[in-house]
């Protein structure tokens, strides 16, 4: 997690930061960070400061107070000797293939959440490898079309066993619907969970296991393309391991209440 969220997560930190604008001229550079995204998402600044105070914030506040801190420390970034110019790099790609400067930053400050709450990792940890690692991705994913797509399952579905291509194939563009949906952008647990219920809903019980191994080998074809790091890519097979040891779970405890019915 990057130290500003770390920092402006907790709500009177962040409270006591933007009433400090108020009355100070002195901010240090973090607290600058955050009153320029306030003053950006005057939404999310009302809501936090409507909870000044409140022994239990709403939802909405605390939603608002990742917005402001995630944008804050989005800022923070574009001046850092490392990760600023992929920064630079990653808007260039993005807006070059059409996207809007608003789009550009949305995807670059998901990034930023993502590394900071999208994985069980230490959050007093900041990965900027990571981050580092996503944000060069963006510049590969911008680039990607519906052409590319239909080429990539193509090639994917014929680099296996003929009788497994159609397998292929389906898994490929399961995860590429739970991803890719709206737009090509970084793949994330959520949407690796999302392919792997929807494989074992629609694919034979017999074939789950050969459906998981084959989402790990595109993502592995997905990584020699770029469009997800090998991080990244190792990160999204400890959470395919345990999602279909969790599914084999499940199915075993079908089985048992199927043998007990009879």
């Amino acid at each position: 997690m990057h130290p500003l969220i770390a920092r402006f997560i907790d709500l009177p930190a962040a409270i006591l930061a933007l009433e400090k604008a108020d009355t100070e001229s002195t901010l240090d550079s973090e607290e600058a960070a955050l009153i320029a995204a306030s003053t950006a998402f005057p939404k999310a600044r009302a809501a936090v400061l409507k909870a000044r105070g409140a022994k239990s914030p709403s939802a909405e506040a605390q939603q608002q107070l990742i917005v402001l801190a995630t944008r804050a420390a989005t800022l923070r970034i574009q001046i850092d000797p490392m990760l600023g110019p992929r920064v630079t790099s990653a808007k260039a790609a993005l807006q070059g293939e059409g996207a809007t400067e608003a789009e550009a930053d949305a995807l670059i400050a998901q990034a930023v959440l993502e590394e900071a709450f999208g994985y069980a990792e230490d959050p007093e940890v900041f990965d900027a490898e990571y981050l580092a690692e996503t944000l060069d991705s963006l510049a590969y994913l911008s680039r990607v079309t519906q052409e590319s797509v239909d080429d990539w399952l193509e090639k994917f579905a014929r680099g296996g066993a003929e009788g497994d291509r159609a397998l292929r194939l389906k898994v490929a563009e399961v995860l590429l619907e739970s991803a890719w949906s709206e737009g090509p952008q970084p793949i994330t647990p959520e949407h690796l969970d999302d392919a792997v219920e929807q494989l074992a809903d629609t694919v034979a019980e017999s074939e789950f296991g050969k459906a998981a191994q084959t989402l790990s080998q595109f993502l592995g074809f997905l990584t020699e393309l770029h469009v997800v790091g090998s991080e990244r890519k190792a990160r999204l097979e400890q959470v395919l391991k345990s999602a279909t040891a969790r599914g084999a779970e499940s199915e075993d405890d079908q089985s048992a209440d199927v043998g007990e019915d009879e």
